[in-house]
């Protein structure tokens, strides 16, 4: 995705306010009026990469600048501040969601596509969902994306203020369902990049879970012990597509209301 602040993605005539949100670099605290030979491009990459490798808490401007082989300052002429330089790499990832044309009759299934397209997302980079947490994004990628998805729920015969609310929703049930499937700790020492979750290694704790709950007294837990082998269930995608599920049948249900 580009990264001209004329929004070009958009077409080649379109100009955008800035947004609110946007942290802006201070240029007036240099005396070089004039771009560095490092370009915005190349930090925003060289930060995901680095991210990706070895976590958020790696992250620094200084580390940012070995890995491209300048100074920190350098960086502060295309990005403010670490903050700043985060809502670039969050707008990129975005931009790398891939939401099809409105298809009204198929507007349940689409949603769900773009749930696990998300998913899928925040574990190819397990530090985004944390550095989503109390943004607000506006970049250029994160606005189309939330336009395309929004035609397709407005399409889908979805009303106007459930459209939104059921589109906020859903970022905020797939962020809290992965945020706690990649179990990155930023607080701890970055020794390298987030390990994957073993299946094996969460099939022997569900096991244990079910083992656990088979032995409690059935007569003061009658109900758990009755269905301690539905403990045992330890597949992410069983679990995450029920949870899709359930998230658009409901959404379609209030649909449904809302027409009568």
């Amino acid at each position: 995705m580009p990264f001209d602040d004329d929004y070009s993605i958009f077409g080649d005539d379109f100009r955008l306010p800035p947004s609110p949100f946007q942290r802006f670099p201070d240029r007036s605290i240099s005396s070089r009026r004039r771009r560095e030979p490092i370009s915005r491009e190349a930090i925003v990459t060289a930060a995901i990469q680095l991210l990706d490798a070895h976590g958020l808490a790696a992250l620094s401007m200084r580390r940012l600048a070995e890995e491209l082989g300048t100074g920190a300052a350098s960086l502060y002429w295309h990005v403010a501040n670490k903050d700043g330089l985060l809502d670039l790499v969050m707008d990129e990832v975005i931009g790398e969601g891939k939401v099809p044309d409105p298809d009204p009759e198929h507007w349940q299934e689409q949603v769900k596509q773009i749930a696990r397209d998300q998913r899928a997302a925040s574990l190819r980079h397990p530090w985004l969902v944390r550095v989503s947490i109390g943004r607000i994004p506006m970049g250029p990628n994160a606005l189309r994306y939330t336009e395309r998805i929004l035609a397709i729920l407005r399409a889908g015969g979805v009303p106007a203020q459930l459209a939104v609310q059921g589109y906020l929703l859903l970022i905020a049930t797939v962020n809290g369902f992965t945020i706690d499937e990649t179990g990155v700790d930023d607080s701890a020492p970055a020794a390298g990049p987030p390990a994957p979750r073993d299946p094996d290694s969460l099939q022997e704790t569900a096991d244990m879970a079910r083992d656990y709950i088979a032995s409690l007294p059935s007569s003061l837990f009658p109900t758990m012990t009755d269905l301690a082998d539905e403990f045992a269930l330890a597949s992410p995608e069983e679990r995450f597509e029920l949870l899709i599920d359930i998230f658009v049948d409901g959404l379609s249900r209030h649909v449904a209301e809302a027409g009568r």
